[in-house]
């Protein structure tokens, strides 16, 4: 296939390594020109490209079967001109153009919002009420309105994500004075990043549709789940501030079964202390 990657950074890089071993076309995108050496090693293609970009971005979906888009915002101010713009503008040029492709969209878990620690899936309500979480909800369904142009769109909700450069010991060794607000009982959603890349893979190769979540089969509370990091690499337990806010909020425990009965199998499904 010809497969165009829209923001190929910490995931998509590792996607388009597997795609140019298998054989595929890969066409991969970064705003950034200091990247273009490092994916020219993962992509046949490499392109520097504006977020806003309509002129470039006509030829692009016109030469290739597949796009993922994995774009990342460079800040919280950024949110918007990141996700919801992208898909606001594939949109229009997909009117435009009447050219169906498959389109896969790496979204994120946190659309679901706080559901006390219940279970959610993907026909959970998405509660999400930060402005950030609106954003990508309304991404969501923008791109899932490409179907109705004869598109093949497949989401993926991806959980915290962590691997390599971005271990987990690192979250604790770097804290000052070994603290963080909250209470550290909200449940963990994770998932590596060499299982993001398999599944983005897996849908491909599947030609899978709609929403699936992302995450492994371990849920341990953040304060669990820092006190086993700190027992193994011998660093002092982490405190907990329960006079500020939890850096991470939507306390939930995110199901990965619907993307299993499609018979995806996990590399990492119990978390990996690095």
């Amino acid at each position: 296939m010809n497969i165009l990657i829209i923001g190929c950074g910490y995931i998509g890089t590792e996607v388009a390594a597997i795609w140019k071993k298998k054989g595929h076309h890969v066409t991969a995108t970064t705003r950034n020109p200091d990247k273009l050496d490092a994916l020219s090693k993962v992509a046949q293609k490499s392109v520097i490209l504006k977020g806003n970009d309509e002129d470039e971005l006509v030829p692009l979906i016109a030469e290739n079967d597949l796009i993922l888009i994995t774009v990342a915002a460079d800040s919280r101010d950024l949110y918007e001109s990141a996700y919801l713009n992208t898909a606001q503008i594939l949109r229009h040029l997909a009117l435009e153009m009447d050219m169906p492709r498959d389109l896969i969209y790496t979204s994120s878990t946190s659309v679901y919002g706080d559901h006390n620690g219940q279970w959610v899936d993907e026909t959970s309500e998405l509660l999400a009420k930060s402005d950030r979480a609106k954003i990508l909800v309304e991404a969501e369904k923008t791109y899932l309105s490409l179907s109705e142009l004869g598109w093949n769109v497949c989401i993926l909700r991806f959980s915290e994500i962590y691997g390599p450069g971005r271990e987990l010991s690192n979250r604790v060794k770097q804290l000052e004075d070994h603290t963080l607000p909250g209470k550290g009982d909200h449940y963990t959603n994770m998932i590596h990043k060499e299982d993001c890349a398999s599944a983005i893979d897996y849908c491909q190769r599947h030609h899978l549709e709609g929403i699936y979540n992302l995450t492994d089969d371990d849920h341990p509370t953040r304060k669990d789940l820092y006190n086993a990091i700190s027992h193994k690499f011998g660093l002092p337990p982490v405190k907990w501030d329960p006079g500020h806010s939890a850096l991470h909020s939507g306390n939930k425990r995110v199901s990965n079964h619907k993307i299993k009965a499609e018979g995806f199998a996990y590399k990492h499904p119990i978390r990996l202390l690095d």
